[in-house]
């Protein structure tokens, strides 16, 4: 009844299938961008929950896609008995526990959500940044793009194999994050492990359809080009381990950050659907000394839009002194965040992303304040040079951030939001990898990339070293 179900309400890939048939205790997964791995890992969790009337627990590294994840799991479930017409109730339940990230130091509330299936099987997905939280488990355990996990994954793989020598099946799914973790490991034993490889080219080989922005048919040849990053596309659609990842800035760097200026203060303004927004906030600026740069990463309804404000004095050292962050703000509300700074000091210098979004907001200020604002257009080549300076104004000190972005600060979210950027190989060829701020979920890096321009704009020349209030 189970397999009438898949194959009425889904219509299963090759590659899906075979993972769906796959028995072995440990199975590793390395599969393209968007071949729905979580998909078919949850349809897997609740055939065999169905089925035998077992325990699964889906883990991912954050509640946001744990959340997702286990959304996949109640349509598996519901398509199951919606086919197989099956008066059976399937019961909802979750609980709180909090962990905590010892690298960040920091705790975190979560929430695992169980599926209680019709004779006494589970699903159950949870965040479980702390291998320690996994140890009670007793189950059948996936792991969702594993090769982002902290320390490589190696303390979780120590937690969770046991499992695996009790009878169960343990799942690592990911797409290739760098050498220097466990699922690079596991991916290369296939002589101890199932391993399950899927690139671009034997899925449009078996059944894949790939398609231009326009919805229509392409080549692969025609959708690399569209994709337009040459080393992303390696790991991401080839499938290929390309070198070692690591921080883009080290945790021991943005602690020492902290600790350069002592005196140094920043209250972060947040403006939530418009709401929030005081002029006053530029005041604050108006008797200190040196210069203000500004970095904007413009985001309309998903992603942060931020403003990251350096003060930078005659010692060149730049100063995080201000930042604000817009929820779902809109547009014209966000320009005039940027403009009565530009506007209060004349010597205040920014940058902005013209991509997509903000390409019209940012053609906007570079007509008004001429040299004094540069859009940059976020292509693959130009975050990498974002990401360089970024590096380079970390590793030579010249980038302070408050004493509240250290251990046990209020504002830790900011560096968190840096050290979620990843790298694999050097400045000149590095690839970047954004993953999530667990302090500040709605960031996508934002803060990040906020910095970077803002670091960008202390190149901008032509002004003079002293604010100057119009």
């Amino acid at each position: 009844m189970v397999a009438t179900a898949k194959k009425s309400i889904v219509n299963f890939a090759p590659c899906q299938r075979r993972l769906m048939a796959d028995k072995s205790r440990v199975i590793v997964v390395n599969w393209h961008r968007q071949r729905g791995k979580d998909f078919t890992a949850a349809w897997k969790a609740v055939d065999d929950a169905i089925e035998k009337h077992s325990a699964w627990y889906i883990v991912s590294l954050t509640q946001r896609q744990a959340d997702a994840t286990f959304e996949k799991a109640k349509l598996a479930a519901k398509a199951f008995l919606l086919t197989a017409k099956k008066q059976a109730e399937i019961r909802l339940s979750e609980y709180e526990y909090e962990e905590r990230d010892k690298e960040l130091d920091q705790a975190f509330r979560c929430t695992a959500r169980t599926l209680h299936l019709p004779g006494g099987g589970s699903v159950t997905a949870l965040p479980g940044r702390d291998p320690d939280t996994l140890a009670g488990l007793t189950g059948n355990v996936i792991f969702t793009e594993f090769g982002l996990f902290p320390n490589g994954g190696y303390d979780h793989w120590r937690v969770i194999f046991p499992l695996s020598t009790r009878g169960y099946q343990v799942i690592v799914i990911s797409t290739p994050r760098g050498k220097n973790t466990k699922f690079f490991e596991l991916f290369n034993d296939p002589e101890t492990y199932s391993v399950h490889f899927q690139d671009i080219y034997r899925s449009v080989a078996e059944d894949l359809v790939l398609r231009d922005n326009n919805g229509k048919p392409t080549d692969i040849e025609t959708f690399k080009r569209l994709y337009g990053d040459p080393s992303g596309w390696m790991r991401e659609y080839e499938c290929k381990f390309t070198g070692d990842a690591f921080a883009l800035v080290s945790w021991a760097q943005l602690m020492a950050a902290c600790q350069r200026d002592v005196d140094l203060r920043c209250e972060p303004l947040d403006i939530t659907d418009g709401n929030g927004w005081n002029e006053s906030f530029w005041r604050s600026f108006d008797q200190a000394d040196g210069r203000l740069e500004l970095g904007w990463d413009v985001a309309r309804h998903t992603d942060l839009s931020v403003l990251w404000v350096n003060r930078t004095p005659g010692d060149k050292m730049r100063r995080l002194a201000g930042l604000v962050i817009m929820r779902r703000t809109a547009f014209a509300l966000q320009r005039t965040v940027i403009r009565s700074g530009l506007d209060r000091f004349r010597n205040a210098v920014g940058c902005g992303d013209a991509t997509g979004l903000g390409m019209d907001s940012n053609e906007t200020l570079a007509t008004v304040y001429g040299s004094r604002w540069q859009p940059v257009t976020f292509t693959a080549k130009e975050k990498r040079s974002l990401a360089s300076g970024m590096m380079t104004a970390f590793d030579e000190g010249s980038q302070a951030l408050p004493a509240d972005c250290g251990e046990g600060g209020s504002l830790k979210m900011i560096p968190a939001d840096i050290y979620a950027i990843q790298r694999v190989g050097d400045k000149a060829v590095m690839t970047l990898e954004e993953s999530e701020n667990p302090i500040e979920p709605d960031s996508h890096c934002d803060i990040a990339w906020a910095g970077s321009l803002a670091i960008r704009a202390g190149g901008i020349a032509g002004t003079t070293a002293y604010l100057s209030v119009a």
